[in-house]
């Protein structure tokens, strides 16, 4: 005769699997990532120099030769001078949006009011000029193009090579890190920083889609650190805003102290052309 006070022994389940314990409802119970929802927590890009913009002249001069005599040499010639006037404004002025606009408009309405003085007052003066420049013949040879191509194409590649060894940087969640091989790596505590994506020159922000971050201590006031020539930040901003709203940060004032004797050093820096 069994006893009644005896627990009665769990029963065995068929698979003979171990019962599933569930959290209780008080406790919240963590939550796994879902595949392909993870958020990047660091993004990586490179700061170049200005010789950076120079890529549509090394392109035109190495794609001449390969295209024969499907176009005149005095083309090619006006390609390559427009290309260079190109170039050295991208390399030389900075043109921002509305002074690149304002030069637009600008030059249209000159191109009417010439065409408009021609046909109603008779005015030839303009139109000699464009006689004057249609003349020129800027016939550029072979060999030109090869060598420029040649020697132009390998100081770029030397420039990226350096620009990914020495101007390399790393924007994560807790810190933002510059690193140069044989020399002076540096970090920014992330902690309350205030970063400003900015595109200065419309032409550099045409050629490449390039833009320069300025990185400012939390309330706005001391610029940190300022990285130019970033190509393609038109399409990173997004995923560095994403990185910095991903952990909410707060700022004490030691951090604002430590933000100032920061800036302070890096305002030194960049007045000595050697800030990163």
């Amino acid at each position: 005769m069994s006893n009644p006070a005896e627990p009665a022994p769990p029963a065995a389940t068929d698979s003979g699997a171990t019962p599933v314990v569930r959290p209780s409802s008080s406790g919240a119970s963590p939550t796994k990532p879902v595949p392909g929802q993870r958020r990047k927590s660091q993004i990586v890009f490179f700061s170049y120099p200005k010789f950076l913009y120079v890529w549509p002249l090394i392109l035109v001069t190495a794609l001449f030769p390969l295209l024969g005599d499907l176009i005149s040499p005095q083309a090619e010639g006006w390609v390559i001078v427009v290309t260079l006037l190109i170039v050295l404004m991208a390399m030389g002025f900075d043109l921002s949006r509305n002074l690149t606009i304002s030069w637009g408009v600008t030059v249209i309405a000159s191109v009417f009011c010439i065409l408009w003085l021609k046909d109603a007052k008779n005015v030839l003066f303009f139109n000699e000029i464009g006689h004057y420049l249609t003349s020129k013949n800027p016939v550029v040879s072979r060999d030109w193009q090869y060598l420029f191509a040649l020697f132009g194409g390998i100081l770029y590649l030397i420039m990226c090579v350096n620009a990914h060894v020495n101007q390399r940087w790393r924007i994560s969640h807790n810190e933002i890190e510059h690193f140069a091989m044989l020399s002076k790596d540096d970090s920014l505590g992330r902690g309350a920083k205030r970063i400003i994506t900015s595109y200065p020159d419309f032409l550099e922000l045409l050629l490449c889609g390039a833009g320069t971050i300025q990185i400012y201590s939390a309330q706005g006031g001391v610029l940190l650190r300022s990285i130019p020539n970033v190509p393609w930040l038109f399409f990173r901003s997004t995923a560095i805003s994403r990185i910095l709203e991903a952990t909410e940060v707060s700022a004490s004032s030691t951090e604002e102290e430590a933000d100032h004797q920061e800036g302070s050093g890096a305002n030194e820096e960049l007045s000595d052309g050697h800030g990163g």
